[in-house]
């Protein structure tokens, strides 16, 4: 039984940059666009809050996770996402996935 990855989001570190929508965008579709991109940033820019969103189809090739300056990003095991969000402020809590394909 294959274990159950999640990426974690740190808002606290997040600067909006979206390299990790590039990032993704050229690794799975072979071309620098956010609109292909398997994570998206929801961004409110009056306040500078980013929340990333992942598609359905993302196959946590760990990218975007490496290619995060700030290290907002990171992969761990289900079971670990589960206990760090027992203890997290509210900063730090696993990405929602969510098909986002087409849009």
């Amino acid at each position: 039984m294959a274990t159950e990855k999640v990426i974690v989001f740190n808002a606290d570190r997040c600067t909006g940059c979206r390299i990790c929508e590039l990032v993704c965008s050229m690794s799975n579709q072979g071309e620098y666009n956010p609109n292909k991109s398997f994570i998206r940033l929801m961004a409110n820019e009056e306040t500078g809050v980013y929340i990333p969103v992942l598609d359905t189809q993302c196959n946590f090739c760990g990218k975007c996770v490496q290619w995060c300056e700030p290290q907002a990003l990171s992969i761990v095991e289900l079971g670990d996402a589960i206990m760090a969000r027992k203890g997290a402020t509210i900063g730090s809590f696993p990405i929602p996935v969510y098909s986002i394909a087409g849009t």
